[in-house]
């Protein structure tokens, strides 16, 4: 569920924690937070990706390849992924279960954070019960399709990371 008055963990430019502050003040005003990003991988290799809800405040209607979250006041980035993942997908997963990478600092003057980016390998198909208010669509892709949206084709309609291609081959790495 969306709030925009849900406080977030803030932070100043080099991730050290500060006063918490509501997550539409955050946006409005550039500030520096914590995010996770889960790619959720099935047995096959592909990417489960996703069409962002018109309801959401920051890039509605757009499609992404990863799913997570800002950070709640000292809430660590590994329970975050995890979730988010319950959250919007509706499946419940073990922390343990996620793939750590690293955290990547992204400084868009109208986005700043820091992003733990992560992966979750699915074993079986679920049955995702997506988060309606958060996800329109959902929809499995090969890994070169999505390399080709994000990195060749640069596709307008699709969430695109300063790491991008950084991920997607540590992905082709672990998979």
């Amino acid at each position: 569920m969306i709030n925009k008055d849900e406080l977030v963990f803030t932070v100043d430019e080099n991730n050290n924690p500060v006063e918490p502050e509501k997550r539409s003040f955050v946006h409005k005003n550039g500030l520096w937070h914590r995010t996770s990003g889960v790619w959720v991988i099935n047995r096959k290799e592909q990417i489960l990706c996703q069409k962002r809800s018109l309801k959401k405040d920051v890039k509605p209607g757009m499609w992404e390849a990863f799913f997570g979250g800002h950070l709640a006041p000292n809430e660590d980035y590994k329970d975050n992924a995890a979730n988010e993942v319950r959250e919007e997908l509706g499946i419940k997963i073990n922390k343990e279960s996620i793939i750590p990478y690293k955290v990547l600092k992204s400084d868009k003057p109208t986005h700043k954070e820091f992003q733990y980016v992560c992966a979750l390998i699915l074993e079986k198909l679920e049955n995702f019960d997506f988060e309606k208010d958060e996800i329109d669509e959902i929809m499995w892709r090969n890994p070169e399709e999505v390399r080709e949206i994000l990195l060749v084709k640069n596709d307008p309609h699709w969430v695109h990371k300063p790491w991008d291609k950084e991920v997607l081959n540590w992905l082709s790495d672990i998979t």
